[in-house]
């Protein structure tokens, strides 16, 4: 089934406009009004809304913010479609939500380009937002399978996505991290009928085929688990060899615990993990890492005030069915 437009405008001629360009590639659905956008957008559900600003009644910035504030609708990238100056327009819209701007009149290759784009960026952000789910209830039942009280891998992948772009990778790459890291606790799920493999050993045998993305990211911090900074656990890994994801992954474990452990307010819990993993630097750890945790601790608590504060997840399914 093809993706699905809302094209809003007052303008007849504007909505054949739309229609001639996208017709062919999606299913379109039409309204001419704001009022009208906004109950075909909760009764439809596009993929996509291009939206007129000027119109009679709600402008398309109002249908913009409102749509922005349902949190049912709030995912479904809207492109403003103006013919008023292109610097307000733009400024205006990103203000209310908007994801991208067309002036009017339109290029037909530009709205094509535009589109696709962004239903890409949506369809991505989506399936992202699904495995994140599934992979925190994995967390969660490898967890229980150790007796943990803490289900932290959903806290360390996110700490280890923010230290990992506070080391200079790319937001891929540290996205990349972020996604894999529950990933390795897959292991926890399977049964070796009495084989005594352990559980990175199975997670390891399950994950063998990938070759690219996040779960190739996983087999590597899997691979590497063990490695130290002055190569004293893995062999002849040391220093710039160790993959950098494990390197990120190692100090976000070993803060994770410290802070996990301690007891006073959030900011103390995280300055003294910080000092505690220090004494590991350059042994166990990248001191380079110590050094942005230090100068960074500040935004490292306020993180923790809102990961320690969220319920992270217990399993929907009970562990007997796995």
């Amino acid at each position: 089934m093809a993706y699905k437009i809302l094209v809003v405008d007052d303008e007849p001629s504007n909505l054949h406009v739309m229609r001639t360009i996208l017709q062919e590639q999606y299913t379109l659905i039409f309204a001419k009004s704001g009022e009208r956008a906004i109950e075909l957008t909760m009764q439809q559900r596009p993929d996509l809304i291009l939206l007129d600003i000027m119109m009679p009644g709600m402008n398309g910035y109002e249908v913009c913010r409102q749509l922005k504030s349902e949190r049912g609708v709030s995912h479904i990238p809207i492109v403003i479609v103006s013919a008023l100056d292109e610097y307000q327009s733009e400024v205006e819209g990103l203000k209310s939500g908007a994801a991208d701007f067309l002036i009017k009149p339109v290029s037909p290759e530009l709205v094509k380009s535009r589109v696709a784009n962004l239903l890409g960026e949506s369809r991505a952000n989506t399936m992202r937002e699904n495995y994140q789910l599934v992979m925190n209830q994995i967390a969660a039942v490898a967890a229980l399978h150790n007796n943990d009280v803490e289900v932290a891998a959903p806290r360390i992948a996110e700490l280890s996505e923010w230290l990992a772009m506070q080391y200079g990778l790319t937001k891929s790459k540290a996205e990349d991290i972020s996604l894999a890291y529950p990933l390795c606790s897959i292991g926890e799920l399977w049964d070796d009928g009495g084989n005594n493999t352990s559980a990175d050993s199975r997670s390891m045998l399950l994950l063998s085929e990938a070759t690219k993305g996040f779960a190739c990211v996983s087999v590597t911090l899997l691979t590497y688990k063990n490695t130290r900074w002055d190569g004293s656990g893995f062999p002849e890994i040391e220093g710039e060899k160790i993959p950098e994801e494990c390197r990120v992954v190692c100090v976000a474990e070993l803060l994770d615990k410290e802070v996990e452990r301690r007891q006073g307010s959030v900011e103390d819990r995280v300055f003294g993990a910080i000092q505690a993993i220090s004494q590991e630097a350059g042994t166990l750890i990248d001191p380079r890492l110590v050094h942005i945790l230090d100068t960074n601790s500040g935004e490292l608590s306020k993180l923790y005030q809102g990961w320690l504060a969220m319920p992270w997840p217990t399993p929907i399914l009970p562990i007997s069915e796995f």
